[in-house]
């Protein structure tokens, strides 16, 4: 069975379309080991910050309850006994929803603050390859399990050394506990838990960038692409170059046959003469100001002056008003105020030159 994944032709970085949908299938560059290490850390900040005021609220609480005097306070009735535990949940229930919001928070930005927020419904459904034990065979046995592993029985070893610094040259204040009063005791004990989470959050942590940096690259290796994919994709994401060269002929078909509809009824086309033609029609009775019925560039602009001829429609030389028109008014639009004493111009000359001509 072979470790490695065939990744024959995966030579290409994977496009922004592919990772969109392996993350909403739910595959992400998620390392769970920088949770860990910064919740184990933000932990100890919190029980540093907050521990006092829990302990507090425990100590305040449990004096309360052995303090009860039974003759005075009606606790062996349910109103009573409601009424003292209540006491008792209201002091202590504040710093633990105060330490539990803060973990829960870190939590939350350390998972999501890597792959962002993502709801994906394929990996809540059923699917019969989780359960087929030749898959998760293979699971077991390729270079990212293996790897895991290996980084699994690295940190094992780091926080053996990093709990026996620790806990080394207290091993004798630990076994006399029994020997001090329960306020030292709890002081000892609750020192040394907290420097002992804050050491480990700090070396899961450390070790987790590393894994961070890895994940990543894995992902990245994971789906890599050839460069068929890529060019399927990029097919798929602007269209079949086939399909589109027959849309624009197509296209074009349509526009030279409604050309030969609308050019024949301008008044007159302007032209530059190599690049550009716009064909205007001012009728006083319907068009507030002279329209563009059609305009072209290139070969279009040369079929436009084409039927012009044939039509005996006059065509103008006016290169700067040719291009003016053409790039700032649209088919089936008048044409703007700032062109209406060039293109008066125009259509006075055509007039006149009908008039000679009749």
């Amino acid at each position: 069975m072979a470790l490695f994944g065939d990744d024959q032709g995966k030579t290409e970085q994977p496009t922004p379309g592919r990772l969109a949908d392996v993350r909403n299938r739910g595959d992400t560059p998620l390392s769970r080991e920088l949770v860990q290490g910064g919740v184990l850390m933000v932990a100890a900040i919190a029980l540093w910050m907050c521990g006092r005021w829990l302990i507090d609220a425990l100590a305040t609480s449990l004096r309360r309850g052995l303090d009860v005097d039974l003759a005075t306070r009606s606790v062996a009735e349910v109103k009573g006994a409601c009424r003292e535990m209540t006491g008792a949940l209201a002091a202590v229930i504040p710093p633990f929803i105060a330490i539990l919001s803060i973990l829960l928070g870190a939590t939350l930005v350390l998972g999501y603050g890597q792959i962002g927020v993502r709801w994906s419904t394929e990996v809540l459904g059923f699917k019969l390859e989780r359960v087929n034990p030749l898959s998760n065979w293979k699971k077991v046995f390729n270079v990212q399990a293996i790897t895991r592993t290996g980084f699994a029985a690295a940190k094992l070893a780091v926080l053996v050394v990093v709990l026996w610094n620790v806990i080394g040259d207290r091993w004798q204040a630990l076994l006399d506990l029994h020997e001090q009063p329960v306020a030292v005791a709890a002081a000892i004990v609750g020192d040394l838990a907290l420097t002992l989470l804050l050491w480990v959050g700090t070396v899961v942590f450390a070790l987790a960038c590393v894994d961070v940096a890895w994940q990543r690259f894995q992902f990245t290796k994971r789906h890599m692409m050839s460069k068929q994919e890529v060019e399927d994709e990029r097919r798929r994401s602007e269209g079949d170059p086939t399909m589109k060269m027959r849309q624009r002929r197509a296209r074009n078909e349509l526009l030279r046959h409604r050309m030969t509809q609308v050019v024949p009824k301008a008044d007159v086309i302007i032209t530059n003469p190599t690049h550009f033609s716009v064909a205007l029609r001012y009728d006083r009775k319907r068009d507030v100001a002279p329209t563009v019925v059609a305009k072209g560039q290139d070969e279009m602009a040369l079929r436009i002056r084409e039927i012009a001829r044939e039509n005996d429609v006059p065509l103008m030389e006016d290169p700067p008003l040719a291009r003016a028109l053409y790039r700032a008014v649209k088919v089936g639009d008048s044409v703007p105020e700032r062109f209406y004493q060039a293109v008066a111009t125009v259509l006075s000359h055509v007039y006149r030159l009908k008039n000679r001509t009749a």
